[in-house]
């Protein structure tokens, strides 16, 4: 039924292949969204950091400075790799656009090359799940970040 009314309107056949692009497209952008929420709460955790980490350098607490410093790094890491994913999506999006297009010329000029649009599709896919897999990651840094701060809280509670 489907591919009965595609071939009796030529215009649908067009938008219905261009659909699986968009999806995709829909979900690189979620995921590019929240991503940059996570790097926009590293840079500002980065920031804090740096403000404690000075009141502790004019204080001479040079034990405390070196601990911060070593948090700042993680956290500079962090930021790094939230970059990089975010890249990888955008870089996705583009290319989920561009087999969007590719689709539907390809369908315009009569199906000359029915697989460039879904490669191009394929390869997007793969640069999203890379970008996904450097996110998850980042998250497992921040984890560790997150019980390492614990852990030495815990160890304050201790001393005398």
């Amino acid at each position: 039924m489907g591919n009965a009314l595609a071939s009796a309107n030529p215009a649908l056949a067009v938008i219905s292949a261009m659909l699986t692009p968009a999806i995709l497209i829909l979900a690189a952008g979620s995921l590019a969204n929240s991503t940059l929420v996570r790097l926009a709460r590293t840079v500002d955790r980065t920031r804090q950091l740096i403000a404690e980490g000075d009141l502790f350098h004019r204080a001479g607490n040079m034990k405390a400075v070196a601990i911060i410093g070593g948090r700042v790094d993680v956290q500079v890491r962090r930021a790094e790799l939230a970059r990089r994913a975010l890249g990888g999506y955008y870089l996705a999006i583009a290319m989920f656009l561009l087999a969007s297009l590719v689709i539907a010329l390809n369908q315009i000029l009569g199906d000359r090359y029915p697989y460039a649009g879904p490669i191009i599709v394929i390869l997007g896919g793969f640069v999203l799940f890379i970008a996904t897999a450097t996110i998850v990651i980042e998250v497992n840094i921040s984890a560790g970040t997150l019980r390492e701060e614990v852990r030495q809280y815990h160890a304050r509670e201790l001393e005398p």
